[in-house]
């Protein structure tokens, strides 16, 4: 008898759903990608007081957003991992004003760390991120939810914006 292993099962599932790429993977790998970029081609970051604690800020509210809303899900009894099926639809918390904003929490701390960095490799990043997010995650992930939850899915589609 085979057992599955829990890579397996994260692999069949993020097929299921159609996921491109888990978003914290891609949010690793961009990051990774802009520091190989700013430093080796645009010659490393440019740092300002200012631009520093700005982008400190964006950085740790876009921070704060994905923490919330780990939090929200697991309170919801719902985990927080993109390719584990959720049992119930999220609407409370930040899900009252997003259907995305874990993702939109990611994006807003590479926004961040572009300003704090004076990067524009991180800028590109966070660019690329969104975009694959959008068509390689958000879209095949509401077809899957509405497949899972029907009515209740096309109910908060219909209410809640995808983004802000």
């Amino acid at each position: 008898m085979k057992t599955e292993k829990p890579a397996d099962n994260a692999s069949i599932e993020r097929k299921k759903v159609g996921m491109l790429i888990p978003p914290p993977v891609l949010l690793l790998l961009t990051s990774m990608a802009a520091i190989l970029v700013q430093e080796l081609w645009l010659g490393g970051f440019r740092f300002s007081a200012a631009t520093a604690l700005v982008g400190g800020i964006v950085a740790a509210a876009g921070f704060f957003l994905f923490a919330l809303c780990a939090i929200r899900f697991r309170s919801a009894g719902v985990s927080p991992r993109p390719i584990a099926p959720p049992p119930v639809v999220v609407r409370s918390g930040p899900y009252a004003f997003s259907r995305n904003p874990m993702y939109l929490g990611m994006a807003t701390l590479l926004g961040g760390l572009a300003l704090a960095l004076g990067s524009a490799a991180f800028f590109g990043a966070m660019l690329v991120f969104v975009l694959v997010v959008h068509f390689g995650v958000v879209r095949p992930e509401e077809r899957y939810l509405e497949t899972l939850h029907g009515e209740a899915y096309r109910h908060y589609r219909e209410s809640v914006r995808r983004w802000l």
